[in-house]
């Protein structure tokens, strides 16, 4: 299969202000992807939902440490914009799925509503189990649609591209993508989907494909069809440790959305994620990594995030991790460490002995175990570990309470699944040292 079997994109419905949109918008993107802006020299944070009312102060915080965020009516997002124009906001869409009518989304850049009762009149576009009923996912009670039907795949690009003109977005963030999810959330009611069976058995409501396949097909082609227009396809594809998944999220899609990332104590599973991340970084694309933490002092797991992210980040990598408040920020966030000094083509190029991994900066380096033992990390000359100390929660007058604190040496100790970053200067930051080893 290649992505020559793809339906041609119909472009017959656009209308004038989609035409309009498309003239005033194009110039101003060429200037970034899709209005995201390059991060190879820089920690760019990407939030999710911010919420809806927000002081001054938050509001100018927002627009101008965070790259963008999602789920935006208008107003908010044209008060972002006054302080950082080019602030990136993406509307939010179901993939594969269609709402169930208790759950709403933002149908024209000002409400918040659902389109489930024209959907609801298409029987044909819903998928059905062997016994001609619609399937709900388990999770959320959402319906599964069929994929594969032209109208409806002419209904979903048509219905997507209005909601984000109406919004001002410079893309989609597509949710609950993966057809990996299936076996958890479908098998319930379409034995059909369980265990491997999305990407292995064959249906006929998909033209003879599998779910997997059929995917590939309907991603290029709604991706296809944005990208004329101007605007990114970032399909949330989750963390990518499914082994069997050997679906193709690297070239069917502007980018993605990548919840859950990194979020493993598996070797052998992060690995494989790290590899199959880096087929979308090294096209270029754009990778939104997002990952959860018990708690804000969860010093350890944060500057693994931070590692995992600077080992593989290239030019449109975008990090956010939080505890119980989205709106928060962490001091390790503002490290100022350069470009990269070499791209990485491989998880194995920064291997630097079994289960530890280094990547070099203009101004520092990273490494990650994640082994099950410590590891003594060696550099020639002393250096300063970065120690970030509190972080959290954005307060009503645009404040955090943190710091970043540097601890001199040659050597570190490194635990399992921990981060460590390191600068050659730490005058450079307005911080404070610890003691010297």
């Amino acid at each position: 299969m290649t992505r020559n079997d793809s339906p041609k994109i119909v472009i017959c419905f656009v209308v004038p202000v989609i035409l309009f949109f498309l003239i005033t918008t194009s110039l101003a993107k060429a200037q970034s992807k899709f209005g995201f802006p390059e991060t190879t020299n820089k920690i760019a944070i990407f939030a999710d939902q911010l919420p809806s009312y927000m002081t001054e102060a938050r509001a100018r915080f927002a627009a101008t440490h965070y790259v963008g965020s999602q789920k935006l009516t208008l107003g908010i997002t044209k008060r972002l914009r006054k302080y950082n124009p080019k602030f990136v906001v993406l509307h939010y869409h179901l993939a594969i799925w269609q709402q169930q009518p208790k759950h709403q989304f933002i149908i024209d850049g000002k409400r918040w509503g659902n389109d489930w009762d024209f959907v609801n009149k298409h029987e044909d576009w819903f998928w059905h189990n062997e016994k001609g009923k619609r399937v709900r996912s388990k999770i959320d009670g959402k319906y599964l649609m069929n994929i594969m039907n032209p109208e409806f795949r002419k209904y979903w690009k048509k219905s997507i591209a209005r909601q984000i003109i109406a919004g001002e977005y410079q893309g989609v963030f597509l949710d609950s993508a993966s057809p990996a999810l299936l076996p958890w959330e479908t098998a319930w009611a379409d034995p059909r989907l369980a265990r491997k069976a999305a990407c292995s058995r064959r249906f006929e409501e998909l033209n003879g494909l599998t779910w997997c396949e059929a995917y590939e097909i309907f991603m290029a082609d709604l991706t296809g069809f944005m990208e004329f227009l101007g605007f990114a396809t970032l399909p949330n594809i989750g963390a990518l440790f499914t082994t069997w998944d050997k679906t193709d999220y690297y070239t069917t899609a502007s980018g993605a959305f990548m919840e859950h990332a990194f979020q493993t104590r598996n070797a052998k599973d992060w690995k494989m994620a790290m590899d199959r991340t880096l087929k979308l970084i090294n096209r270029d694309k754009i990778v939104i990594f997002q990952s959860y933490l018990k708690r804000d002092a969860d010093y350890k797991t944060r500057m693994y995030y931070l590692g995992c992210y600077l080992l593989i980040k290239g030019r449109y990598s975008y990090l956010n991790y939080f505890a119980k408040s989205i709106f928060s920020w962490y001091p390790e966030w503002d490290l100022k460490l350069g470009k990269p000094i070499e791209p990485v083509k491989s998880i194995k190029d920064l291997e630097r002995g079994k289960n530890l991994y280094c990547r070099k900066y203009e101004k520092g380096e990273v490494c990650v175990n994640i082994s099950r033992k410590d590891k003594v990390v060696n550099f020639k000359q002393p250096v300063f570990r970065v120690i970030p100390q509190g972080g959290g929660p954005v307060s009503k007058d645009g404040k955090i309470d943190g710091m970043l604190m540097f601890e001199k040496g040659q050597k570190f100790v490194l635990k399992p699944w921990e981060g460590l970053v390191v600068v050659y200067d730490e005058r450079k930051t307005k911080k404070m040292e610890l003691g010297s080893l």
